[in-house]
């Protein structure tokens, strides 16, 4: 419509006189509708604006004011411009609040390790400690049973006093041992060393127990120590039986302890505690085998922070570069052949005579 334009009726006049009426406007507006509203497209009253009541008489509200009273009517590049700046400035505020989310985790984390390596070295450091007081302890117990040999009162009557040529030292996953000549030796094994009384002779006792499991050890062979009085060694060697069932390395170690503290419950004098490791055998798979060396190696470290207790790594006597001799094994590779029994004996004998002299 031209602003040169004019009608004959009054009544029209303000209307011809608003701008927004004498041309079509460059661009379009965009108009946010409530939902409440979107009928009124679909209906025919709303279709003309009328500036006069019923009278004739002018109406003092512009279409603007109406349009503003039930719309939201904004310029259509403002408003995509403003909309784009919010989402912008949303995504943006997210982002910061995610980086900043992993930086709190990562930090998390990291003071988490720290705390652990520290309490880790504080733990190593204690036991060094202890085994160093230790050390001292029975190097001044020897030191002492030495003056009393030399310059005290002859020893009184029921009480046995150990020379120092009776003694025997022996050090080992810096543990250090100091035990009498001779100590009585018992061996708790599996079928694993049958005929073990026939090369290690002077052995006290061997109680050898084909097929069974740490647990039956636990509830029904591990009292037979309740007998023994004085200073003695108990040797174990489990068989495969328990690795063969599926326990994990965890629950066969926790066993173990468990028959170790059995053992050794109850006796005044040290009762000593050789651990032997769990042999391999050519009949393992690859999962099989590295439960063997998981369960091998946290015997070790059960023996290092247990009293009086030892571990004897039998299981490299049968590796070579970490492959099985098949030369030691029968022919259902479970089972030790005679050869192969005089190689674990032998280091058995080897190793009581270096820790209590046992020729």
């Amino acid at each position: 419509m031209s602003s040169n334009k004019k009608g004959g009726d009054e009544r029209f006049l303000r209307v011809q006189k608003d701008p927004r009426f004498w041309e079509m406007p460059e661009r379009e507006r965009k108009i946010k509708i409530d939902k409440r509203f979107q009928s009124m497209f679909h209906d025919k009253r709303f279709t003309e604006k009328y500036t006069v009541n019923k009278r004739g008489r002018p109406i003092n509200q512009t279409s603007t004011e109406d349009l503003k009273r039930f719309y939201n009517v904004s310029s259509s590049e403002d408003e995509d411009d403003d909309e784009e700046g919010v989402k912008s400035k949303k995504k943006k505020e997210v982002k910061e609040e995610l980086v900043k989310v992993e930086i709190e985790v990562k930090v998390e984390k990291e003071v988490k390790v720290e705390k652990e390596v520290k309490v880790e070295i504080e733990v190593k450091e204690e036991l060094v400690k202890v085994e160093i007081e230790v050390k001292v302890k029975v190097e001044k117990e020897v030191k002492e049973s030495k003056d009393v040999k030399a310059e005290g009162p002859p020893p009184e009557r029921g009480v046995r006093v150990i020379e120092e040529d009776e003694l025997v030292r022996y050090t080992a996953a810096e543990k250090t041992f100091t035990v009498r000549k001779g100590l009585p030796v018992y061996l708790l094994t599996a079928s694993i060393c049958q005929g073990v009384e026939e090369q290690i002779p002077h052995l006290t006792a061997a109680y050898v127990h084909p097929d069974t499991f740490l647990a039956r050890s636990l509830e029904q062979h591990a009292w037979k120590f309740d007998r023994v009085t004085g200073e003695a060694l108990v040797v174990v060697h489990i068989g495969t039986d328990d690795v063969a069932s599926g326990l994990s390395p965890a629950a066969i170690v926790g066993q173990m302890e468990a028959l170790i503290d059995r053992i050794q419950h109850g006796h005044a004098e040290p009762l000593y505690v050789a651990v032997c490791s769990i042999l391999p055998r050519l009949v393992d798979n690859q999962r099989t085998m590295g439960t063997v060396r998981d369960t091998n190696r946290r015997f070790h470290e059960l023996c290092r922070r247990k009293k009086d207790t030892i571990h004897l790594p039998t299981g490299k006597l049968f590796l070579h570069h970490r492959q099985i001799i098949q030369n030691y094994f029968t022919g259902d590779g479970v089972h030790l052949n005679v050869e192969g029994k005089k190689v674990l004996f032998n280091y058995l004998k080897t190793f009581l005579w270096h820790f209590c002299k046992h020729s």
